[in-house]
């Protein structure tokens, strides 16, 4: 990935892409576990240095699509995002995006109406904060006309969704928001049995006590949130919020949709005594 590069040499947005995609396969086949896969994936959307994004697969062996896929991660199809503006505001931080999107190349099924996935200009608080939640909840319930999803991350400035295409429940694909909805993939094949999340459950008042008091309850008092993700585990629809510093101390937590604390990571330094 480097090449003559140095490895305190600024990441681009292609390079953070370029690993995201290289962690997706290196999950695809079994390399890394679930969490495994989360963890670097968090680090990968916030790495400032092309060293900090080599730590992350240089243990991991080639995958096949790799190219392919950093390709579409980096680009997607047709796809062209462009942040003019960005402004501190009370909800959060929020980004004046223009997005074009166009279909997938395979067909997404009959109940798919292209034309909710159409070019937007529209305020957007960031993901993480109540009004961004909010925001994003309305923006998918507008394009798919349901509140359903297999997994949602969200980060400071996008967020990423996989859901079943509508009308095809044994088809998938993942998604970028920025205001709109870039399909990253072609649509893969989906089990119809799996278990979904239903966004209209979450708390979203819940959630941003959680986030705010978050940084305090996981021991990273300067730590900010900067990634929360929301899936299915262990059969229970589960929130985890994670928080991380410039000194890359960790932890997170995990609550119900409705706001119930499941288990909390505190970070540990064990170099002290």
């Amino acid at each position: 990935m480097i090449g003559r590069r140095s490895p305190s040499t600024r990441a681009r947005d292609v390079d953070r892409a370029a690993v995201r995609a290289r962690l997706d396969a290196a999950y695809a086949d079994g390399q890394l576990t679930g969490p495994e896969h989360e963890a670097r994936d968090a680090r990968a959307d916030v790495a400032g240095t092309l060293g900090e994004l080599d730590e992350l697969v240089a243990d991991l062996q080639a995958s096949s699509d790799v190219a392919a896929t950093a390709r579409v991660r980096a680009r997607g199809p047709g796809v062209f995002t462009a942040v003019v503006v960005a402004s501190a505001v009370a909800a959060g931080v929020a980004t004046f995006s223009w997005v074009r999107v166009d279909a997938p190349s395979a067909p997404l099924g009959p109940a798919l109406d292209p034309a909710a996935l159409r070019p937007v200009v529209v305020p957007t608080p960031s993901p993480v904060t109540r009004a961004g939640l909010e925001q994003f909840r309305a923006d998918h319930l507008a394009a798919f006309g349901d509140t359903l999803v297999d997994e949602v991350d969200f980060f400071e400035q996008h967020a990423r969704v996989t859901r079943s295409v509508p009308g095809s429940p044994d088809r998938m694909v993942s998604y970028t928001y920025r205001g709109g909805f870039d399909a990253d993939d072609v649509p893969r094949t989906r089990a119809v049995d799996t278990a979904v999340v239903d966004l209209a459950t979450l708390d979203v008042d819940a959630l941003a006590g959680y986030v705010a008091g978050a940084p305090q309850s996981v021991g990273v008092p300067d730590g900010t949130v900067g990634h929360i993700s929301v899936d299915v585990s262990y059969d229970q629809p589960s929130v985890r919020i994670f928080v991380s510093n410039t000194a890359r101390e960790t932890g997170f937590l995990e609550v119900t949709p409705q706001g119930e604390l499941i288990e909390l990571h505190r970070f540990e330094n064990r170099g002290t005594r």
